[in-house]
Order: structure tokens, then C-alpha cells, then sequence
């Protein structure tokens, strides 16, 4: 679709400060240090040292309105991002939103035809599509003569009492049903980049549980398999309930094999000689968002197309939908 006229930014409204928030603004002082970022708080978050990068700090979106910010950037509670996505796109101001696009797929279409409508500039923020080692790993299997594949298994296993030091899990909006929390929506990730590299998918078939383990109100795993249109089956296992952290992606073909392992930021392949070669990037967890932040402001300045465009962002949404009608119907639900 075109988009509005590119413009310099000067002004970027930020919404929410919780630990994403935080990354980004800390990130976008140090890409631009020029660039004025306008924080909206919701007033209950706690203190934290980032507030002092702000160059002002609102506790309503209507604050904001009247600040002339030139891109947004919604890092607020999935069940919040629509609406909030929604104003800014009234105004015409280009945004981010930080990933998963939404809880459900409500007014996500009304969003989608406001943007196509209003041609302003919009993201989804699946930061793994700026991995230098998972862009590596699409690059190598897209070019590999090792096909046709046979199976692809996705796993993510993590402890969500660990992922964010100093805080309560159980108050955390992972936890939380009415904020967008349980692990579907948490580690979607993996959902956004199969789509990408192997969809689209025709059908799904999903087991989807709450363990008990942390004693939490979400689901805390799902285990999922998915078959392309083309016929290539994909599992995918995603757990925040596991101590020993795993994020990999494995691909097997014909006459070789690929591996991804996201934590040691390495990518693994075998050809049908035997000879089993691996790559490794920097793991430096900030690059791939500061590639994405420069990605969202060359979109804006430049008008350059979306990597991840809120099409993609509601294809992950359809997912989740379908893979919880499934495990609830205990079949195959067809996309």
C-alpha cells in the first residue's frame, strides 16, 4: 500500500515503560540521541532509572495528542494496543506496536482498513525478523539444494519466574488473561516466524494446557502441529515452565539438516557429506532491536515497506485463535 509522505522525526511518543519500554527508550537515546521521546505512564508502573532519558513523561493518550510527535511506539499491555493503535492512526502518526499485536483478533480489521485508508506507516514489532542469525538461517535454508524438507520442529522452553528479574511473575502481564498474557501470546514469536518461513499453513491441530506448575491463569504450554500448504508438517513447543531455556528451530531435508539455536545465536548445517558446519553471530540481545528501531524510523523518514506489516501481525493472531478452537474441539481446525 503507499504511504504518507516520509518525514524527519523529531518526536516519538512512547506508551508504556515496562521492560520492553524501557529497552526501547533507553535504545533510541543512544541511536538518536537528537530525537525527543514523550513517555505515556499509566501511573501504576514503578520508578525506574530509564524515566530520566524521557524528555517528558504524560499519564494519558489525550496528553500526548497535543505534543506534535511525529511515530509512536506502543510497548503498553496487548489488551491495550488496538485502541491505543486506533487514536494514533486517526491522527495520522505513523507506529510500532510491540508484538502481539493484540489479545484477540477484536477491531484488528478496523485497524487494518484504517491504516490501508489513512496510508500511515505501521509495524509489528517481532524483533526476531532483525536477528542477524535467524535472517541467516532464512537465507541459508531458502538457498540450501538440501529439499525437499521432511519435518520442521520449533521449540521454546523458558521460566517465566526468571524473565523479569525483580518483579512478582504473578503480577507480571504474562500472567494476567486480561492483558494479553499466557504463553500463545508471549512466546508468539514462534508462531511469526514459521509463518514466515514456512507458511502459509492450511491447517492446525494444537494441545494447549495449564500445567498447574507456577499456579498461574494463563496457559503456560502448547504444543501445535501445522501443515503448509505445500505439505511440510511443523510442530512447534512453547513452555514458559521449563528451567533449562531452549529457542531452536530444526529442519530436515532430503540430504541435509539445519539448525538454529536463538540463545547462542548460531546457526548449524549438514550436508549429505556428513560435514556438519555452524555459524555464530554476536548474541548481543540489543542489536536485532536496534536494527529494528532503525528499520521503523527508515519507514517513516525514508518510506521504505515494513518488514512486518499488521497483515502479518493478524496472520499470528488467526493462529492462536485457531489453535485454541482446536485443542478446546480436540481437532484439526483448517485455516
Amino acid at each position: 500500500m503507499g504511504l504518507t509522505r516520509s518525514k524527519k522525526i523529531k518526536r516519538i511518543g512512547l506508551i508504556g515503560l515496562g521492560s520492553i519500554g524501557r529497552r526501547h527508550l533507553r535504545l533510541i537515546k543512544e541511536l538518536r540521541p537528537d530525537v525527543e521521546v514523550f513517555v505515556v505512564r499509566s501511573g501504576r508502573g514503578l520508578k525506574c532509572i530509564e524515566e530520566a532519558l524521557a524528555d517528558g513523561i504524560v499519564y494519558s493518550m489525550d496528553q500526548l495528542e497535543g505534543l506534535s510527535i511525529d511515530a509512536a511506539i506502543i510497548s503498553s499491555p496487548a489488551s491495550y494496543h488496538v485502541d491505543q493503535a486506533l487514536k494514533l492512526v486517526g491522527l495520522g502518526i505513523p507506529l510500532l506496536v510491540e508484538k502481539p499485536l493484540s489479545h484477540n483478533l477484536d477491531k484488528t480489521q478496523d485497524l487494518m482498513e484504517l491504516t490501508e485508508s489513512s496510508q500511515v506507516c505501521a509495524l509489528v514489532g517481532y524483533v526476531f525478523r532483525h536477528s542477524e542469525d535467524l535472517n541467516y538461517f532464512q537465507k541459508v535454508v531458502t538457498d540450501s539444494q538440501a529439499g525437499p524438507f521432511s519435518e520442521v520442529r520449533i521449540v521454546c522452553s523458558s521460566y517465566l519466574p526468571e524473565w523479569r528479574p525483580g518483579q512478582d511473575y504473578f503480577e507480571s502481564v504474562s500472567a494476567k488473561v486480561n492483558l494479553g498474557g499466557g504463553v500463545l501470546l508471549e512466546l508468539s514469536h514462534e508462531l511469526d516466524y514459521a509463518n514466515w518461513l514456512f507458511g502459509p499453513f492450511e491447517s492446525i491441530e494444537a494441545s494447549i494446557i495449564n500445567s498447574g506448575l507456577l499456579q498461574l491463569e494463563v496457559e503456560d504450554t502448547a504444543d501445535l502441529k501445522l501443515m503448509s500448504r505445500n505439505g511440510l508438517s511443523v510442530s512447534i513447543h512453547i513452555d514458559f515452565v521449563s528451567k533449562h531455556p531452549v529457542r531452536e528451530c530444526m529442519i530436515e531435508g532430503v540430504t541435509g539438516y539445519f539448525h538454529w539455536d536463538g540463545i547462542k545465536c548460531a546457526v548449524g548445517s549438514q550436508s549429505s557429506s556428513g560435514c556438519f558446519k555452524v555459524k555464530e553471530f554476536d548474541d548481543n540481545r540489543d542489536q536485532m532491536y536496534r536494527s529494528q528501531l532503525s528499520h521503523f524510523m527508515a519507514c517513516v523518514e525514508q518510506g521504505i515497506q515494513p518488514k512486518v506489516s499488521l497483515d502479518e501481525g493478524i496472520e499470528v493472531l488467526k493462529l492462536i485463535d485457531a489453535a485454541k478452537r482446536s485443542s478446546q474441539e480436540k481437532s484439526v481446525v483448517f485455516l
